[in-house]
């Protein structure tokens, strides 16, 4: 079944705004055509208050922390972000999982189209599976700079990779979390399981405390490290 749907304003990525555009689409949703109103037969068409749009994408989410929606203070910075995370924890697996199928269906209902998550555990593989989003899934790997772990690190981190959903048109790839949390050795076994041409996403000089840490081994993660007894 062919459909015509238009609206006040059409959003095509080829060209500019049309007013009153039309967006022709299959059985299948597949766009055969766009045009003007004054284009197709009036009782061929659709019509709807405001605009049509090209399907959002969330470039940067974290599906699996869901769950602390409103229960983290915002505009405290990075290094206190990064602390509550870590340590929020004793959270029944129901109540995670719920979560998550509550984002998916709300970033679906805002037109989100596509995700890139990230992934620290296996916990969001079911909705993603199911889910009508297309999901590439970076499972973020770190070490906290604790080179003798990073084998035992990584092969953790590859079971989370393997169970993650990477059928039909979802992907997914291994990534370092960040310079200030990634040893060297597990730098190198990242590199070595991704295939090549796969997407790598890496946190790097987001903050000022990031560059003090690096240029001149202070500021702001000495004492992120100090509160996890990391030398």
């Amino acid at each position: 079944m062919i459909r015509k749907i238009t609206a006040d304003y059409l959003f095509p990525i080829t060209r500019g705004p049309i007013r009153e555009g039309v967006v022709v689409i299959d059985a299948d949703g597949k766009i055969l055509e766009i045009g003007a109103r004054d284009q197709y037969d009036p009782s061929e068409l659709e019509v709807y208050p405001g605009v049509i749009v090209p399907g959002f994408v969330n470039t940067h989410c974290h599906l699996e922390l869901s769950h602390m929606k409103g229960k983290v203070d915002t505009g405290t910075g990075l290094l206190p972000f990064l602390q509550k995370v870590v340590r929020f924890r004793d959270i029944p697996q129901e109540e995670i999982l719920e979560a998550i199928a509550a984002a998916d269906q709300a970033m679906y209902e805002a037109g989100i189209v596509a995700v890139g998550d990230i992934s620290n555990k296996a916990d969001t593989a079911d909705t993603k599976g199911k889910s009508p989003i297309r999901y590439y899934t970076f499972v973020e790997m770190f070490d906290f700079l604790a080179d003798e772990h990073a084998q035992t690190v990584f092969d953790g981190y590859r079971q989370v990779f393997e169970a993650q959903d990477g059928r039909g048109s979802n992907r997914k790839s291994c990534v370092p979390h960040a310079p200030y949390t990634v040893s060297p050795s597990l730098f190198r076994l990242i590199n070595e399981l991704n295939r090549p041409g796969c997407t790598v996403s890496i946190h790097n000089q987001e903050t000022v405390h990031e560059d003090e840490f690096f240029l001149s081994r202070s500021g702001g993660f000495l004492e992120f490290y100090r509160s996890f007894d990391i030398p």
